[in-house]
């Protein structure tokens, strides 16, 4: 066990990419607003979901020795990886944007007469400078630590505040929620089950060397899937098991509407006093920072592989592509005028692009001819279908709303 615990690896980088700006503000709010009652859709059904798509994804560069996007492009042809490409490039930019809004949200609570542009430029520049000479890894290490603090900060919070334990099993075993908030519940799915964490996923598991002995790693792959993002899970949870318990009586009793970060920061008050204000932000700005750069390389990684190219860093076309997905979201975010609305529709976009990828992983997985005798079982398929299904049925009811 303890073997197998030293060598998680790529299901840590799925559970980091996750566990960010858009999952900390989603839970918060949905916690606010709605209390225990969709838990279901921000841990079970979410980690669930991850959890079965995210073990096909790794199983078929298992058997393949390939990435994902090279998969796609090879057996479903070029129209595939310009449908991916769009998807992803496109989807990753919307989730900038969030981001960034969440650095707008982080420092402007710390620095209210400073000019949200300031942040949004400066932010951008230093990440994207850092990429471009190959030395994220400088502020990578710090960025982790900070974003793993403020998640076991939550998990102690969530026994501190002593929530009302049956509510809160209620609230993950009994899908429930209304027509109206039905972006809410893609977003919380959308923010956890992110289309780019396929991709850095397979890449990932390549570079480990697992597909050297695809049946020998087999059992190693999924345990290093499986519980990284039920760790994740649980601090999915824990935020917002303590904004269901901290601030949803506020949200009923005063109106309590979350606009900032000064309002999210009452989740973890009751535990740290005053000083929670600024650990909160430094805490958003350290998970904001620590998606960016995810986005922006995963958009790379899949126009590359799509299409051929070499996959390096320093690339021409890597480069142009992780600069297009790093500046551009930069001058929607400077006009945003409600940051965490913005966060939430971005997750919720990211949701509705889901079942793109998840149809293709579900698809090749089934395929002999490329998975050969890592394909899916009758239990595996089951599950793949109702995972799929059910994001594909959420889309179509939220299509549905937007025009009633």
């Amino acid at each position: 066990m303890w073997e197998k615990i030293k060598n998680l690896g790529p299901g840590m980088l799925v559970a980091g990419a996750f566990v960010g700006t858009g999952t900390i503000t989603t839970s918060i709010v949905a916690g606010t607003e709605h209390g225990y009652t969709l838990l279901w859709a921000s841990v079970t059904a979410a980690i669930l979901i991850a959890i079965i798509l995210q073990e096909m994804t790794a199983r078929l560069s298992l058997s393949t020795g390939k990435p994902l996007a090279v998969i796609v492009r090879e057996k479903l042809g070029l129209w595939a990886s310009i449908i991916v490409i769009l998807a992803i490039v496109g989807g990753n930019s919307v989730y900038s944007v969030g981001n960034l809004s969440g650095v707008n949200i982080a420092l402007g609570g710390l620095f209210e007469n400073v000019p949200a542009s300031v942040w949004i430029i400066g932010v951008t520049l230093i990440y994207w400078s850092l990429l471009m000479l190959g030395k994220y890894n400088v502020l990578e290490k710090t960025i982790t630590i900070l974003v793993a603090a403020m998640g076991v900060l939550f998990l102690i919070n969530m026994f501190y505040v002593k929530p009302d334990y049956l509510e809160v099993i209620k609230g993950l075993t009994i899908p429930t929620f209304e027509l109206s908030e039905i972006t809410i519940v893609i977003a919380l799915i959308g923010t956890t089950v992110v289309p780019y964490n396929f991709y850095l996923h397979s890449t990932a598991v390549l570079e480990r060397g697992w597909h050297k002995n695809p049946k020998g790693n087999l059992e190693m792959m999924r345990f290093d899937t499986i519980v990284p993002i039920f760790i994740g899970g649980l601090v999915t949870m824990a935020i917002g098991v303590v904004a269901g318990t901290v601030l949803h009586p506020l949200h009923l009793s005063e109106g309590l509407v979350i606009e900032g970060s000064n309002q999210m920061a009452m989740t973890i008050e009751p535990l740290l006093g005053k000083v929670a204000y600024a650990l909160f932000s430094l805490g958003l700005l350290a998970a904001a920072i620590s998606s960016m750069p995810m986005a922006a390389l995963s958009a790379a990684y899949v126009f590359t592989q799509s299409f051929g190219l070499n996959p390096d860093m320093k690339g021409t076309a890597f480069r142009l592509v992780f600069s297009f997905v790093a500046w551009v979201p930069v001058f929607f975010a400077i006009g945003v005028k409600n940051p965490i609305w913005t966060i939430i529709l971005a997750q919720s976009i990211n949701g509705m692009l889901l079942p793109i990828t998840a149809v293709l992983v579900l698809y090749l997985i089934n395929k002999k001819d490329t998975s050969g005798s890592l394909r899916n079982n009758t239990f595996s398929n089951i599950l793949g279908f109702v995972a799929v299904g059910f994001t594909i049925v959420l889309g179509i009811i939220n299509i549905i709303s937007t025009f009633q």
